[in-house]
């Protein structure tokens, strides 16, 4: 059996996250998909509080379960704050997995684009056409660069996937994780 890793998808909205998570999973077997929206949703989230601590902790418990069991997980979610994502890479590493953090660009223009395309709002958290949303999500965002300022988190591996080139930019590729890397890159592109 292969071992299961933490596949983490990050970006602004109208990026590719949803669409990328859904090829991966749609590929890889052995894996959960958890969307963070969906989580919310499912708690029965109106709107989005100023604490996310019910939701969060949710999800920590649901991957450390999958990861404790041989699951991989893949988690659809902005993951805008560095401490969050250290927060999961915590997680994957109490349980000797190895992550994979991939991060969905695009240009502004087609993001919005692509919000614009979108369902509208179900009247649950915010609205998913809003490129408010954008604007407030890209004031808070910290680089992913910046997680592999200290020492500690030789599990990760790093990509930068551009929806809109289909490009994929590998920027750190942890020992042993070279084929896996790999194999997200031509899932992604292929499809």
């Amino acid at each position: 059996m292969d071992k299961k890793h933490l596949i983490i998808l990050a970006g602004l909205p109208g990026t590719g996250k949803t669409t990328s998570a859904k090829k991966l999973v749609e590929n890889f077997g052995g894996y959960e998909l958890i969307i963070q929206n969906d989580l919310r949703r499912s708690l029965g989230m109106k709107k989005l509080g100023k604490t996310q601590e019910r939701v969060l902790r949710t999800l920590d418990k649901r991957v450390n379960e999958c990861l404790s069991d041989g699951c991989g997980v893949i988690i659809d979610s902005v993951h805008r704050y560095l401490f969050r994502r250290h927060q999961l890479y915590g997680i994957a590493s109490g349980c000797g997995t190895n992550v994979i953090t991939i991060e969905t660009k695009c240009s502004e223009e087609e993001a919005k684009r692509r919000m614009l395309a979108r369902q509208s709002s179900d009247n649950l958290l915010s609205d998913p056409r809003s490129s408010k949303v954008y604007h407030r999500i890209s004031q808070l965002w910290e680089e992913i660069d910046l997680d592999f300022k200290y020492p500690g988190e030789n599990h990760v591996s790093y990509m930068i996937y551009d929806t809109e080139k289909n490009q994929i930019y590998k920027k750190r590729v942890t020992l042993g994780m070279k084929s896996f890397v790999d194999k997200i890159k031509y899932t992604l592109l292929k499809y």
